[in-house]
């Protein structure tokens, strides 16, 4: 899929081979939906015109959601389960979850296991801090800068 970036607040969308259906987000009016593959000759033909919304038809179909935990967020705790039965956690962003594990438990105590790795990174970044300071160059590498504390610097 090809989606264009806004021209005049028209977006237009190309749909490919593996785009069998049309998300339902870019179900709107000002958007202008085209289909280019083999069942089209390799050639766009116009699947949606602007000013109109498409056929119900060609619509994808809303996948169940299977977690609603951040819908229903209550306790700040980030174990939770998926409507199958199984426990997954969200990393310190709550951007990604990790799972799935069996049980309650088995969450828990991989997210205590994710919190000491997090924290002794973030230990080990502040001690390289205090021992020198970093400098990134031109090229992208990073360079070791030693800190010098001298009496006739500090003086």
């Amino acid at each position: 899929m090809v989606i264009s970036p806004p021209t005049n607040g028209v977006i237009l969308v190309i749909l490919g081979e593996t785009d069998k259906f049309i998300p339902e987000n870019l179900n709107n009016e000002k958007v202008v939906i085209f289909r280019r593959d083999s069942s089209t000759n390799n050639e766009l033909k116009m699947v949606k015109e602007l000013g109109r919304l498409a056929d119900p038809a060609l619509l994808k179909k809303l996948d169940e959601q299977i977690c609603n935990y951040l819908d229903n967020l209550v306790d700040g705790n980030p174990v939770h389960e998926h409507k199958d039965g199984t426990w997954w956690f969200y990393e310190e962003t709550w951007t990604f979850e990790n799972g799935p594990f069996p049980t309650y438990e088995e969450a828990e105590a991989a997210l205590e296991a994710y919190c000491i790795v997090v924290l002794a990174i973030r230990e080990e970044q502040e001690e390289s801090v205090k021992k020198g300071l970093t400098t990134r160059l031109e090229n992208g590498s990073v360079e070791q800068v030693e800190q010098s504390k001298t009496t006739e610097e500090n003086g």
